[in-house]
């Protein structure tokens, strides 16, 4: 029994011998560290082209070139590049980049709203063909060069020049070979260093059935480890609940701290209030009993001088009626002497005339 266990239904071979080797047709016989390759049964010829499919060898230059292993399937076909490599194929012009189109659902954006996201002297990718190039979003733009296009198209990076004009320039390839030793060459940069070898693939050994620990002790050590595992998690728990709640504690006594000091501060500005305010208080309450006091006086005064006057116009009232009533007898004395006159006026006039 190994360190990965066993299957509950394995059970070893009748006759308490080895197992007994598979044969190279099994399944088993392709065992190896990432599973096994069962090889699909050789299809027909194609009706009608007389050619088997054995000649169509996927060649995805994604995937790379597949190359069955012997024995296991049909060979190759000639044509196929069978390089150990990457296995990646010459890019071809129907797998050259194409100019960005924005997915379905999706409107390029207008000229202005690209011109007004663009700014002098930054450097984007676009599509490039001659004086024609494609930002990512779709929105074409002008590309200019200091002399003649220099005939590389493709994605490349661009200086913005004008984003008023959408007008771009192309950032120079460089194209000269370095220095010999100045960098690493392109050749030896590219070179496999660990050329893969036609042999036959690595095939792990059979299921070791029988073999390695026993379980029982494989399964109380890894008990005991994820005992001590959680023990040790919770006491670190714990250390980090306690140091937290020492921390809140901590945390909590400076803000009481804190707050009764403000509470203190608080208080005190209030009494300091409540003094300012008495004392405000008692000064404007003596300025009213002033005001009062002085209001007193001059009601006193100006009462005094109403009785004053009250006393000078009776005064006069009464001198102004002794004047009246001496004027009244003298108007009358005035009559009655009048009165007479005119009668002695009349009695010595029929007098005279008698006489």
């Amino acid at each position: 029994m190994s360190e990965w266990g066993s299957f509950v239904d394995e059970s070893p071979p009748s006759g308490g011998g080895p197992p007994s080797s598979p044969s190279p047709s099994s399944p088993s016989a392709a065992n190896h560290e990432w599973g096994f390759y069962e090889p699909e049964p050789e299809p027909q010829s194609e009706p009608g082209t007389g050619r088997s499919p054995s000649a169509a060898v996927d060649t995805d230059p994604v995937w790379g070139v597949y190359e069955p292993e012997p024995g296991t399937g049909p060979s190759p076909s000639p044509a196929v590049d069978a390089d150990p490599g990457w296995g990646f194929d010459a890019p071809s012009a129907a797998s050259a980049p194409s100019p960005p189109s924005p997915p379905a659902g999706v409107s390029t954006p207008s000229p202005e709203v690209v011109a007004s996201l663009l700014t002098v002297g930054e450097t984007l990718w676009a599509h490039v063909d001659g004086p024609v190039a494609v930002l990512g979003s779709g929105c074409p733009v002008t590309a200019v060069y200091d002399g003649e296009p220099d005939g590389f198209s493709g994605w490349r990076p661009v200086t913005v020049v004008d984003p008023a004009r959408l007008t771009v320039r192309p950032v120079p390839l460089s194209l000269g070979e370095p220095p010999i030793g100045a960098t690493t060459s392109v050749a030896e940069l590219y070179s496999d260093l660990e050329p893969s070898s036609a042999t036959e693939p690595f095939r792990a050994a059979p299921f070791p059935v029988g073999q390695g620990p026993d379980l029982d002790a494989v399964l109380s050590r890894a008990v005991a480890e994820e005992r001590e595992r959680v023990r040790v998690e919770a006491a670190a728990a714990a250390h980090r609940a306690e140091a937290q709640l020492n921390l809140a504690k901590r945390e909590l006594a400076e803000r009481t701290e804190l707050a009764e000091r403000h509470a203190r501060i608080r208080e005190e500005q209030a009494q300091s209030e409540v003094r300012r305010t008495q004392q405000e208080a008692v000064q404007q309450v003596s300025a009213a009993q002033a005001q009062i006091a002085a209001a007193r006086d001059q009601f006193n005064q100006a009462q005094q001088q109403w009785q004053l006057r009250t006393r000078q116009a009776e005064a006069e009232r009464t001198r102004m009626t002794r004047e009246l009533d001496r004027a009244k007898s003298a108007g009358a004395q005035r009559l009655v002497l009048v009165g007479v006159l005119a009668v002695l006026a009349v009695v010595l006039t029929f007098v005279f005339k008698g006489a």
